[in-house]
């Protein structure tokens, strides 16, 4: 380390001669050498602090007009370049410094004359994410405004990030652009220095894109000033003119640029959903109206220099503007930029001679649109576009039906598989694409080629997203005739080939038939499938067997399947063998939902079957085994409950199933009280609450039932949850007053205590469930109020003197709800009740007075 610190030294005490010019050539190449083997970040620091001071004070240096002081230049970018690459936390420490660099020597490669660019290079506000929704903005140091000086604290509200439909098909990778594409703008350079000048700009945009694929987000977005509207931006590289500067002659470098700004979109789904545009803004503008400035720039940028490209960059374009359409959320923007999108591109697919790359690169961006979540107005727009983008499809299934024979990464074949992906996306938001017999006709003869697999993946997830989209009677008729040609043609085929690749897909598109349609097909049909499908529950091959366990939990719910008792039988049996053998999550996870489900179907037709008491313990066991893994509690704590609740119609004896409830009983309180998700929480709620009202319960220890009460009335009250709170308390509604036993007097306080607890707790989250609480609260008092008994109430006249008037306002709003119509028959009932209690005359002063404070509740009913 001594010696470099003595090259740094001579570096630092460099001169306008030309010979030490050449000695300092030297000492660069040494050092760019020796630096890529320090692992040490304090060496690494100091090395890149030194070269940081030696990159700043070489701009505007005159003696760089010379080759050596150019090439010193390029060893000096390439020092930062393996500094980059050595240290994340280096470039995260010096990016403020790093940039600047980067954009001045992007920008004009070597700088003569000072007045081109700005000295005060300055990142906009750095934005300090707490999390995705909250934003700290610190302003700038020369705001004239007093208010505006202070740290000001933007709370944004929480923007989910948009769900986008999930293509279980790999996207097919993008092609590579080799070196060689990019010869066909490249300026002639007849000397060593203009080589050496491009090849310093090109330098530094792929030390930009390495520090943009480094840097944190989050810190990345604070910069967008500098990168995206500054004095030294990026996008002044691309477009046409600026000032008296021409844009970066070098395609190239232009192409580096590009792929530096996707990866500033790249995985930034999260902290873009923020970004919201205003046409009227306010005094004081928020990052959310930043940020979307800031996107609808850079998206017209990279637009308006797509018209200019040339080929080779237009590809890479191509592949940033899938990435921007991605990431953003074009539902805030409103300004029609995707429409912009499809207008240019378009015209890309049909050119003579026909480039496949570029077409490649089209449809990948139409996937992208589709996929995307798109505003209302936009889907209107885009909609103009069904018969061409359908027509276009079509022409192209035409003109590469010949390769159907040809390797699968023959451009043409991609070409094919894309135009599946498009459609398969367009099904997102247009529905009607299965009334087009064409297109089923293509998709039927295109599986018969085995040997493209990656072509059928595409065509069944596009054959299944038709199907899911298109409901109702419109579709009713094409729905039933594409299913039978399935059910007649692809199915017996396929389901032969056993194809691990393909399978799955299918068996998991047959979920999406319904309930309607499933019931119209013929049984010859339906009837091999299911057994074939029970076979596939058992296969060795995971992802079929998944499939294969998904599909039964949909199809079991349908009437045709879930009143056969052979059927549920077989089904029985080979959830029960799944769980026996196979521990895998992804199984697991499918194997907890088919439960759930199959436990719902004979809640509702237990007479229908004659399971065994042994069988049905089983079931209970398999829920109970799934419970150790987290993806699958949710399902599984309700089967669970479901299933145990079975036990008091059969002739199981208490020493049998004795110790699975206990046991189950604990585990959903560990799931209900612990730092579980919340979802897995309010299920297990969900199940005490049905648990608590077997009779089998009765049979076993009191504390057993107690302490499912006791975890049902605490949550009710502390839970910083409202959905779990509203599942606990709605999971304490009975209609008998056994049920409550000794616990009744206790269930009014804490009814109370969660009253006043609705809204005064610490860190309360799913805020939008407070009212649903507070109406279960409601019901709750009313239910309990039917319950009540003259004897009840001497135990209780202090908690209703004291604090009745707790819930008199959201009792009078409760009363008052028309858009329930369960609550109006309740409220009846309780009114009743309690009229009935005084004509008793059985009750004394204090109770009648009491009794007539509760009836005024109800006074409307």
């Amino acid at each position: 380390m001594a010696l470099l610190l003595q090259v740094l030294e001579k570096l630092e005490n460099k001169s306008e001669d030309p010979q030490t010019n050449i000695d300092i050539l030297t000492y660069i190449k040494f050092l760019e050498a020796t630096v890529v083997i320090i692992k040490d970040y304090d060496y690494i620091n100091t090395i890149g602090i030194y070269i940081i001071k030696f990159m700043d004070q070489s701009i505007n240096q005159k003696n760089y007009t010379q080759s050596n002081g150019q090439e010193i230049l390029k060893y000096g970018l390439q020092i930062l370049s393996q500094l980059i690459d050595q240290s994340k936390q280096w470039t995260h420490d010096n990016f403020n410094k790093l940039l600047p660099i980067v954009l001045v020597y992007l920008r004009y490669g070597v700088i003569f004359n000072q007045s081109k660019f700005l000295n005060d290079l300055q990142p906009s506000p750095i934005v300090q994410w707490e999390n995705p929704s909250r934003l700290d903005i610190v302003p700038t140091i020369n705001m004239t405004n007093k208010r505006r000086q202070k740290k000001k604290r933007i709370t944004e509200s929480k923007n989910k990030v948009p769900k986008f439909v999930t293509i279980s098909v790999d996207d097919e990778v993008l092609m590579n652009v080799r070196d060689s594409d990019f010869s066909e703008d490249e300026p002639c350079t007849s000397n060593m220095i203009g080589h050496i000048a491009i090849d310093i700009r090109l330098l530094a945009a792929q030390i930009m894109k390495k520090m943009f694929t480094i840097v944190e987000k989050k810190m990345l977005l604070g910069y967008l000033y500098t990168i995206v509207d500054g004095p030294m931006n990026i996008q002044n590289c691309l477009i046409s003119e600026v000032g008296n500067s021409v844009r970066e002659p070098s395609s190239r470098v232009r192409a580096t640029i590009i792929t530096a700004i996707t990866s500033i979109f790249n995985g930034s789904k999260i902290f873009f959903a923020q970004a919201q545009y205003r046409e009227k803004k306010g005094a004081f503008t928020t990052w959310s109206e930043t940020l979307a400035d800031y996107m609808i720039t850079m998206h017209n940028t990279l637009l308006k220099d797509f018209g200019m490209e040339t080929h080779s960059v237009r590809l890479v374009l191509l592949h940033c503007f899938s990435t921007v359409i991605s990431n953003t959320p074009y539902t805030k923007l409103n300004k029609s930029l995707l429409k912009s999108v499809l207008d240019a591109i378009l015209v890309y697919t049909k050119c003579e001679p026909c480039d496949n790359y570029l077409r490649i690169g089209v449809f990948r961006c139409l996937s992208s649109v589709f996929n995307s979540e798109l505003p209302e107005f936009e889907k209107e727009l885009l909609i103009e576009k069904r018969t061409e983008i359908v027509n276009l499809c079509l022409y192209l299934f035409k003109e590469t039906k010949l390769f159907l024979e040809s390797d699968q990464d023959n451009t043409q074949m991609i070409v094919r598989r894309q135009c599946w992906q498009i459609l398969n996306s367009f099904c997102n938001h247009y529905h009607g694409l299965i009334e087009n017999r064409m297109l089923i006709n293509i998709a039927i003869e295109d599986m018969k080629y085995t040997k493209q697999t990656l072509l059928r993946k595409n065509i069944l997830s596009c054959l299944k997203q038709m199907s899911a989209v298109s409901e109702g009677d419109d579709y009713k008729s094409a729905r039933l005739e594409k299913w039978k040609l399935i059910f007649r043609k692809l199915i017996p085929q396929m389901f032969e080939e056993k194809d691990p690749q393909t399978l799955p897909i299918l068996i998991e598109s047959l979920s999406t038939i319904g309930s309607d349609l499933f019931n119209e097909l013929e049984d010859e049909l339906i009837d091999s499938y299911c057994d074939e499908l029970h076979m596939f529950v058992t296969s060795e091959d995971q992802n079929i067997q998944s499939a294969a366990i998904a599909t039964l939990g949909t199809l079991i719910k349908y009437e045709k399947l879930s009143k056969n008792p052979i059927y549920i039988k077989n089904t029985i049996d080979g959830l029960l063998y799944v769980s026996s053998v196979n521990k895998v999550n992804s199984v697991q996870e499918k194997l907890s939902w088919t439960l759930n489900c199959l436990s719902e179907v004979l809640i509702d037709n237990w007479d229908l079957y004659e399971i065994e008491d042994e069988k049905l313990l089983c079931l209970v066991k398999a829920a109970l085994s799934t419970l150790d893994r987290k993806p699958c509690r949710a399902c599984g704590t309700r089967a669970l409950g479901l299933l145990l609740s079975l036990i008091d119609y059969t002739n199981v004896t208490g020493q049998q199933f004795g110790p699975l409830y206990e046991d189950s009983i604990n585990i959903l309180i560990n799931i209900a009280n612990g730092n579980d998700s919340m979802k897995n929480r309010w299920n297990s709620c969900n199940s005490l609450g049905v648990l608590y009202q077997t009779n089998s319960i009765q049979k076993l220890p009191e504390a057993l039932k107690n302490n499912v009460f006791n975890t049902l009335s605490t949550l009710i009250i502390n839970c910083c949850n409202f959905k779990v709170r509203h599942v606990a308390c709605s999971s304490l509604m009975y209609n008998r007053r056994d049920l409550y036993g000794n616990n009744y007097s206790k269930i009014w306080h804490r009814l109370f205590d969660a009253f006043e607890n609705s809204q005064n707790l610490p860190h309360i989250c799913e805020y939008k469930h407070q009212q649903k609480l507070i109406n279960q609260l409601c019901a709750l008092f009313c239910n309990l109020c039917n319950l009540l008994e003259p004897s009840d109430i001497s135990g209780l006249t202090y908690l209703f003197d004291s604090r009745l008037h707790v819930i008199q306002n959201e009792m009078e709003k409760f009363c008052n709800l028309n858009d329930i119509p369960n609550y109006s028959e309740m409220l009846a009932a309780t009114h009743n009740h309690l009229h009935n209690m005084l004509k008793t005359k059985q009750l004394t002063s204090k109770q009648e007075e009491i009794v007539n404070s509760l009836l005024k509740l109800f006074v409307n009913h």
